[in-house]
């Protein structure tokens, strides 16, 4: 198996089954070598920033590079593996500030990157 995605990849993924399901941008965190060997990828879930603030929330400043409609935070508090064929498509990836940024709130909420 091929790894399809990596740190910091922006996805679209599948929310919900069948006709249900809603499509929510992502934030990949695993390495290709947990999908090659699992078939999983671990995600954040992205959201727009006009939504609460949560602890681990971290804006993202280039959303043209990350490939988002509208403004939207990493939401490091809300962390789950899904099966890489939940994922949809690869909509951008995160810049270099916004890697920095992102790297800090998922230490700040996970507690051991």
């Amino acid at each position: 198996m091929t790894a399809l995605y990596r740190p910091f990849d922006v996805v679209a993924v599948a929310v919900g089954e069948g006709a249900n399901a809603k499509r929510r941008p992502a934030l990949v965190v695993s390495n290709p070598d947990f999908e090659k060997s699992t078939g999983l990828v671990w995600i954040a879930m992205i959201t727009t920033a006009d939504h609460e603030r949560r602890f681990g929330d971290i804006p993202i400043a280039d959303q043209a590079m990350a490939g988002l409609p509208s403004a939207s935070v990493v939401r490091a508090s809300k962390l789950t593996t899904l099966a890489v064929g939940k994922i949809r498509r690869r909509l951008g990836a995160l810049g270099e500030t916004d890697r920095l940024g992102a790297r800090i709130a998922l230490r700040a909420a996970a507690g051991f990157f």
